[in-house]
């Protein structure tokens, strides 16, 4: 059962005309989530939604005031790889990203990182993901 939820206005800079859709009790940011979703339980691929959080950059103090951690929460995560749906990505996404890259980096965490923007991108991921795990 796929429920809508209004767009988020331009004001939230967090995703940009995105449409919040709740499939299966989840509620997803965005079409392409669920899209990603749907092709991923279709294909029998194990990867929970937003399941996991990195930290990039520990909290910290500076001149007395207590600095939150920076985090990242990637839309799907797997065994062996990170889905991160992006139609349009919002202004300090690029970083987080190149900050997430260097975490795993860093970490020596082995993910095999996606980046789709649209269907026909999550139709490519899927095939990809489907050869490794033959």
């Amino acid at each position: 059962m796929m429920k809508k939820t209004k767009k988020t206005s331009s004001i939230n800079k967090k995703v940009r005309n995105a449409t919040k859709v709740t499939v299966d009790g989840i509620n997803f940011k965005s079409k392409l989530e669920v899209y990603t979703y749907k092709k991923l339980q279709e294909n029998e691929i194990y990867a929970k939604y937003e399941d996991r959080k990195f930290t990039l950059l520990e909290a910290f103090i500076y001149d007395d005031k207590k600095i939150r951690p920076m985090t990242y929460t990637p839309d799907f995560v797997g065994e062996w790889f990170v889905i991160e749906c992006k139609g349009r990505a919002n202004d300090s996404f690029p970083l987080r990203w190149k900050l997430f890259k260097y975490y795993l980096t860093t970490n020596d965490i082995q993910y095999k990182l996606f980046l789709p923007r649209n269907q026909k991108q999550v139709d490519e991921v899927i095939k990809e993901i489907l050869l490794r795990d033959e």
